[in-house]
């Protein structure tokens, strides 16, 4: 289900103009939640920090024993390629993830090398500043 408007997925190494379809049923992912995702966020024509972003997918990928299949820098050039398609303007919310596509010879540990890679992009605008909240904010 798609929050915002205007998606687009990069799968199987290519760019699509829609909120593609990319996990099986059958996939390990699906199956047993062997998943990992990052958000971050394109707006006002930059993206803070997107490569630390997508340092943590990698990394967040090797703690579920996901073999990353994408480097950080490579993930960054996808990503900046996809915003392109975009109008400067907008907010874009930036999700890259991993998937495990086969379980290992007990099935429950993922099977290393055989990973599910995508990239949603997502046209979602930043709430009102004025009208924004503050949580939590203490003097710790």
């Amino acid at each position: 289900m798609a929050t915002g408007l205007n998606v687009r997925t990069f799968f199987e190494g290519a760019w699509h103009s829609q909120d593609k379809y990319v996990m099986r049923a059958a996939d390990h992912g699906s199956w047993l939640g062997s998943s990992v995702f990052d958000g971050a966020r394109y707006v006002d024509g930059v993206a803070p920090d997107l490569k630390a972003h997508c340092d943590r997918v990698n990394h967040s990928a090797e703690a579920m024993m996901i073999t990353p299949t994408v480097s950080s820098e490579e993930m960054v050039d996808i990503i900046m390629d996809g915003i392109k398609k975009y109008n400067s303007n907008q907010a874009i919310y930036i999700r890259p993830m991993y998937w495990a596509i086969e379980g290992g010879d007990l099935a429950i540990v993922p099977k290393q090398g055989v990973t599910g890679f995508a990239i949603c992009l997502e046209d979602i605008p930043m709430a009102d500043p004025n009208l924004a909240a503050t949580l939590n904010n203490n003097k710790f």
